[in-house]
Formats: C-alpha cells, structure tokens, sequence
C-alpha cells in the first residue's frame, strides 16, 4: 500500500509540472512533455500495484529496486552538472564565448538576457577580455541571436570594438566550433587561449564538454539565472541533451574510426 501511495504522489506531482512546464514554454518541443509522461507512467504503476503481498513480492522489489538505481543515477548525474554552475570563471580570459538564445520582437527572452547581463558583469571586471557572441538567426527571430546580443551590449557601455560576431550557428556544438573557426582566422589557436563560456547555470557542463571535443584547452564558465520553476525541467533536459553528444563525440568516432569534429586543416 505504501508503495502505491509513494508512486501516485509521485505521478501526480510529475504530472502537475508537467502541465506547467507546458504552459510556461509551449508543447512544440517533444521533451517538453516528459515531466507529465513520467507523471502518466508512474501513476499508472500506483493502479496496477499489487495489494497482495505474497502475489506481488517479485512485482514490487523489481519495481523499487529499478526505481531507486535510477533515482540515484539521475541524482548523480544531476550533481554533476549543477557543479560546473558553482565552479565560477578564471579571471583575465582572452575571450568570452556568449552562447546564444532565443531573441523576440522585444529583445532577448529572459533566459537570453540573463546570459547577456553575466557576460557584461564579466566583461566589465575583464577589460581586457574579447567577446565572441554566437547565434544564428531562426525563423521566428528578427534577428540573429550574435547581433541581438550585440546590440544590447552595446546600449550598456561595452565597445563594439571587442565584439566579435559567430551569426551562422544554430547549435551549442555549432556555437563553439564556429567560434573555434573564427580564432583560427585570426590566426589564433583555441588549445592555447584562456577561454570564458558564458550560458545558462543548467548549460555549463555540457558546454564545456563540447568545447574540450572542440579544441579549446583552458576553459572555464560563468553562469547565468532563468526562471526556478523551469530548473528541473532544463536540468533534466541538459542531462538528455549531454547524453546525446557522449554518443556524438565518444560512441561513433569508435564504430566508425573517423572523429566527430573535422580535424581543422594545418
């Protein structure tokens, strides 16, 4: 009974953020529905949970048992990530790399915003730090994400002379190796620079990760804050997203013998 009761209270909160997340951020994006489809399945294992305990002693200890691995994994892993929001930037970098966001009619969107005013506050204490501010521009956007940022750093004080634009990504993978690709031509090399990432706290580790399969070799990250109630929701989609590019950049290069990221010409 008590697992019944701990797996529907479970299902039900899942569920109701669920509906929140879907409110908050739309249901165009598939993964944007997980919360209320976990909340679906393990409501679902509440119903058919077995109220005899001799009956339905192997159906529970699988269930409990399989629960609690992951429940532990994903904490783990969660862990993990939520460090690198907590690390703090090196001082004193040679470039800033802002990843971009969604930018509106209106300007940059909250989340954009708060990753515009980290760069600022870190620029503004580096003053001899550049910045490469990356985004494409996508079909619902008036502009390109590099330029909104721009645009707004500029209005507060940061010279346009220091700011280099990436306008053509239209990935976090995208972002850093055509930021890479913008260094070389200036005839510098990525391995070499001390480098800031600037995103969201949720983004780091994973950005991180992509930059090290990138070439970049001294990197370090500073974070920005979005909305709480959308933390869980971002966090668990990083971990997804972090997962997806370990297969990129580590699981195929094996079976295929060939590298995830061109090799950039000598």
């Amino acid at each position: 009974m008590k697992g019944k009761v701990l797996f529907g209270s479970l299902g039900l909160l899942c569920a109701l953020y669920g509906c929140t997340v879907l409110s908050v951020i739309g249901t165009r994006a598939l993964f944007n529905w997980f919360y209320l489809a976990l909340g679906v399945l393990l409501m679902a294992i509440a119903v058919i949970w077995p109220g005899d305990r001799e009956k339905g002693r192997k159906f529970r200890k699988t269930v409990s048992v399989t629960a609690a691995v992951l429940a532990a994994v994903f904490l783990l892993a969660e862990g993990y990530i939520a460090s690198f929001a907590v690390r703090g930037p090196e001082a004193g970098a040679d470039y800033v790399i802002l990843l971009g966001t969604q930018m509106r009619a209106s300007g940059p969107s909250v989340d954009f915003r708060a990753r515009i005013e980290a760069a600022y506050d870190y620029l503004t204490e580096n003053p001899g730090s550049m910045l490469i501010a990356t985004g494409g521009r996508g079909g619902n956007e008036p502009v390109s994400e590099a330029e909104g940022a721009r645009d707004y750093l500029v209005r507060k004080g940061i010279s346009q002379d220091r700011i280099i634009l990436e306008d053509r990504s239209t990935s976090t993978a995208e972002n850093l190796e055509f930021s890479a690709d913008l260094l070389r031509q200036r005839g510098e090399d990525p391995a070499d620079l001390k480098i800031v990432i600037v995103s969201a706290d949720y983004h780091l580790c994973r950005a991180s990760y992509i930059a090290e399969k990138t070439g970049f070799g001294d990197v370090s990250c500073k974070g920005s804050h979005g909305l709480i109630i959308l933390l869980p929701h971002f966090y668990t989609r990083d971990l997804a997203a972090l997962l997806k590019e370990v297969v990129v950049y580590d699981v195929i290069p094996v079976f295929t013998g060939r590298p995830a990221v061109p090799v950039p010409a000598a």
